[in-house]
């Protein structure tokens, strides 16, 4: 016997109801949501959604509350990471500024009339 949700996954529950779109949403919502997920703790792909909200992690034992779909990390570590992030492209800035502020030495004039003889006597 064939596999009658192969294309629509999850959502072939629904049949021809709904829509194809809103069926496409579902099933992206639910494979990311139904899915294996890093654990903050112990950095284990096994984390998993256990009701709204709620998250267990299988190896560690850690349950977690974060939003409903998709584990996300707390408002403070996304603060941090926004700051560092700020930082380095600060740094990167710097350093480019300093890199065009650099400019060649010009030749000097003695310089020239060196090339210049080398050049007449080449000829």
């Amino acid at each position: 016997m064939s596999k009658r949700t192969k294309k629509v996954g999850s959502t072939g529950r629904l049949g021809a109801r709904y829509g194809v779109r809103i069926r496409k949403r579902i099933a992206d919502v639910e494979s990311i949501s139904k899915g294996r997920h890093e654990c903050p703790k112990c950095r284990a792909r096994a984390l998993s959604r256990s009701a709204n909200g709620i998250w267990f992690c299988r190896k560690c034992g850690a349950k977690i509350a974060s939003s409903s779909y998709m584990p996300t990390p707390p408002v403070a570590v996304r603060r941090e990471i926004a700051e560092v992030l700020a930082k380095v492209e600060a740094k990167e800035e710097k350093a480019v500024e300093v890199e065009e502020s650099e400019e060649l030495p010009e030749a000097t004039p003695e310089k020239d009339e060196k090339h210049k003889k080398h050049k007449k006597e080449k000829e």
